[in-house]
């Protein structure tokens, strides 16, 4: 932030021991709120019955769901590359495996530091692919932009689904939510690639020079103008309609992860494709919370949805949701990242030989 000598005469820049010491608590109350999380999780469980019911899945469905998961983070990886695409030159082509790296390397760091996955990703692609960072940062924020739009989407179908048999009497603005939802939720999938025009056209207004401070005028300029570098790509019909399809293809994938989580637990009986989505959104819902690796928030949703909907014990229901989050959230991380790291390291090497 570009300051003028009255503002730095008034505003001190924090200090690296200060950013360090806000970064280090900020840490501890997201550790400490996963704790809580997982707490009121597994609070008067049986733990034994949980690893009972965790040994006995079927290890071809784990399988299966390892790959799935691997295929669903190619596919974010291939997206990407389409926001991307817009800062190279000369319509030089972004390498999958860069993609891939940076978005594996970042979901991996995200275990252990929430949130700080996103900075490893930045810093990757930008290496890798010799671009700026001020161009890929956009790009980032539109892709998690897209995943809470599509989530808003499941959430207002699901709500227009929910069976009455599962919840009992439902309220009256709940279909009626649903649709309001995901109708607002099309409409704002529209409307976000045209955000930064609309953004400048309110700034150009004489109303807005007269009355916004100069400082937010420029706060408003500057995401004005982030907006517009990071959804060039969706102003573009022939990338616009491959976003939309690799995103539904991608949530599909997340869909099955749990679906494929069912089938190894053998409980589809119990747990239908339609009681697996209702749980599904219920459990994404809690990857939201900026807990390390999604840990508690996402174990307590996606048990107490499978409660819910499907009538599980509640040492099943944990059961399923920890197995699922250490392949998902962990494996499916961990393991393509060793391996990307493991290759840019060979590549270095030899490199460095030649």
């Amino acid at each position: 932030m570009i300051q003028t000598e009255n503002q730095s005469t008034l505003e001190t820049p924090a200090s690296p021991e200060k950013k360090a010491a806000k970064s280090l608590i900020k840490q501890v109350v997201m550790i400490g709120a996963a704790a809580a999380l997982l707490y009121f999780s597994f609070r008067g469980c049986d733990l034994a019955a949980i690893w009972a019911y965790s040994v006995k899945t079927n290890p071809l469905f784990l399988c299966l769901l390892l790959v799935n998961g691997i295929i669903s983070h190619v596919i974010r990886a291939v997206r990407w590359i389409l926001l991307l695409n817009p800062l190279t030159a000369n319509g030089r082509k972004i390498s999958l495996f860069n993609s891939f790296s940076a978005t594996v390397m970042g979901y991996a760091v995200n275990i252990a530091v929430p949130r700080g996955g996103e900075v490893v990703r930045l810093v990757s692609i930008s290496r890798s692919e010799n671009l700026p960072v001020a161009g890929v940062l956009p790009t980032m924020f539109i892709d998690r932009l897209l995943d809470i739009a599509f989530l808003a989407l499941l959430l207002g179908i699901t709500l227009m689904i929910v069976p009455k048999s599962i919840f009992g009497e439902l309220p009256p603005w709940l279909v009626p939510g649903g649709i309001g939802l995901t109708i607002a939720t099309f409409v704002g999938l529209g409307v976000l690639p045209y955000i930064h025009k609309i953004i400048n056209w309110i700034l150009a207004m004489p109303v807005a020079k007269e009355k916004l401070p100069e400082k937010w005028a420029a706060k408003f300029a500057a995401l004005s103008n982030q907006f517009g570098e990071g959804t060039k790509s969706l102003t573009n019909p022939v990338a616009y309609l491959p976003i939309a399809l690799l995103s539904i293809v991608m949530w599909v994938c997340y869909w099955l992860n749990l679906y494929l989580v069912i089938l190894a637990f053998n409980i589809q009986d119990k747990v239908t494709p339609l009681n697996t989505l209702i749980t599904f959104t219920i459990g994404s819902i809690g990857v939201l919370v900026p807990t390390p690796g999604s840990v508690g928030g996402y174990h307590y949703l996606l048990s107490q949805g499978l409660m819910k909907t499907s009538g599980l014990n509640q040492e099943l229901a944990l059961a399923v949701a920890t197995v699922q989050h250490f392949v998902c959230f962990i494996l499916v991380a961990c393991i393509p990242a060793a391996f990307c790291m493991a290759v840019q390291s060979m590549k270095k090497g030899k490199s460095t030989a030649e």
